[in-house]
This record gives C-alpha cells, structure tokens and sequence, in this order.
C-alpha cells in the first residue's frame, strides 16, 4: 500500500469468541489511514472504546497530541503509546496537508507490560519505516487485509509478539533510529572486515570524523567502544566456525583476527565462558551453533 493524495481508511477490527480459557493479550483493531480533515479527533478520556492500549506510527504528513499538559508535533517516523482511558487527545491540526498512519489496538492482560514500556520510552519516539517494530506492524495489518487473522489463538500470539517488540525497543534505545552515516559505514566495514587489523584513527577516518568525536559517537550508539565491538564481531564469527567447521583452533584464530592463539583463548572464554575447545567437544555445554552477544 502507497500514500496517495486522496484520504483512506482500511481498519480491520477483531472479536474472537474461541479464546483461550487464560488471561491473554489480544488485538482488538489494525489500521493504515490517511487523514485530511480536522473532523478527526480522539479524546483518551472520552471515547467509548476503553480498556486498550494504542500504538501510533506516523508514515508521512503530520498530526498532534497532547498527552498531559504537553503538546506534541507527530511528524513520519513518530510513534507513540498511551493507554485508554488516559489523558491524552490526538487530532489533525489546522495547517496539515494530511496524516497518513499506522496503529495497532491491544486489550487483555497487558497493563504490566505496558507500564514497564512506558517507563523506559519517551511519550513521542522515533522509529525508522524499516525498523523490525514498524515492519512487524505492516505485517500484522497485511495478515488482516489477507484474513489470515483468524482466531485468538493467532491474535494472542502476534499481540505478544509486538508487545515484546515494544519491549524490546525501549530496553535498547540505539535500536529506535537510524546510526549516523559515518557510524553505519564503520559498523559495515567491521562485518566485511572484521578479522582486518584495523586502528582508531582508520574507523575515525572512514567515518569522517575526528577520533575522539567518533569514539563518543560510536559509544553512544553502540554502548561500547569500536574495539569491543570488533573483538564481539571477530567471537560471534569463530563461534561459528568452531562448531560447522573442522579447521583447526589456531587457524580459526587468525581467520577471524586474532595473531595469538593464547590470547584468543582467554578472550574466547571471556565472551563465552568455557574455552574454544569445551565449545568445540561438549555441546551440551552451549547448544547453539550461532552466538549474538548483546
């Protein structure tokens, strides 16, 4: 579905009747609209449709909020949560040519986890259009343009999938927006070429920045420094090819950047906890054959 310049509405709403016999999050609505008129208005403290929570993403043009005493612009890429009832009122101002958005209605069991939410969001966030939660919210609307929303069951299961989402995002904040260009270009470089001997001041230069401005950059973005990132990239490849590959430790070692055996060892058993050769013979020890440290 594309933005066009006419106004549209397509809102699919869901009442399950066979649901499961425990509390459970559900979807009560999904939607993609494009507003034109100020007649559209919606008072958290007045409308009918109570007990819910609504997420909001702004595609393009713009719209208002207030949520308490402060008023917000929504511009693309803006989304918010709030819980109905609550004080909070959103509408089409006067001025904007259209708003064009996603939502998502949740009912249920859900009060704790939106709380918890809450707390670690700001009331009016950034998400990209091709963040995993806005892509989870397109896929959920085109399941129920498609019909494939069928029962409870499948309306529980994706309320928790992007109750998890939204989990997710506000626990880990550098997943809300994109890296700055000159961070993103350091970051794909580091996947090409992880096991490349590379300096601080060679990252700085490929992103274009003084050293100790990207160093605080990248430490913004990313929680650690370039060099931790790097040896986190270089453990989660060797990993890998320890457990899918017969090549031996040592050559492993070098593959993924490390010139000292020794030291790959004791940084190997640092991330990981047990040593290249535990990881390799038991696994039961760890049973996965791809590790993502976070």
């Amino acid at each position: 579905m594309t933005t066009t310049s006419k106004p549209f509405r397509h809102s699919y709403g869901f009442r399950f009747r066979d649901i499961p016999s425990y509390s459970v999050s559900m979807i009560r609505g999904v939607g993609w609209e494009n507003i034109m008129s100020t007649d559209y208005n919606w008072n958290g403290l007045t409308r009918e449709d109570t007990s819910m929570v609504l997420f909001q993403y702004t595609v393009s043009g713009s719209g208002q909020i207030r949520i308490g005493d402060q008023l917000y612009s929504l511009n693309a890429g803006n989304g918010f949560l709030v819980s109905v009832p609550s004080d909070h009122h959103y509408y089409f101002p006067q001025g904007s040519s259209h708003w064009e958005f996603l939502y998502i209605t949740l009912t249920g069991d859900i009060l704790p986890i939106y709380e918890e939410i809450t707390s670690n969001l700001d009331p009016i966030f950034s998400l990209s259009a091709e963040s995993s939660t806005v892509q989870l919210l397109r896929n959920i609307f085109e399941m129920a343009h498609r019909k494939q929303i069928m029962d409870g069951y499948v309306s529980s299961s994706l309320a928790y999938q992007f109750l998890t989402e939204l989990s997710r995002i506000s626990i880990y904040p550098q997943t809300l927006q994109h890296f700055p260009r000159g961070i993103q270009k350091v970051l794909d470089y580091m996947e090409l070429h992880y096991e490349s001997a590379v300096s601080l001041e060679e990252f700085a230069n490929i992103a274009e920045m003084s050293k100790y401005h990207f160093l605080r950059e990248f430490r913004r973005c990313k929680g650690i420094t370039p060099i931790e990132y790097l040896i986190k990239l270089r453990i989660e490849k060797a990993a890998h090819l320890i457990r899918t590959t017969e090549i031996s430790l040592k050559d492993i070692s070098r593959a993924v950047g490390f010139a000292n055996g020794n030291y790959f060892s004791k940084v190997f058993r640092s991330w990981v906890g047990v040593s290249p050769g535990q990881f390799r013979r038991d696994h039961s020890l760890i049973a996965s054959d791809h590790l993502f440290f976070r």
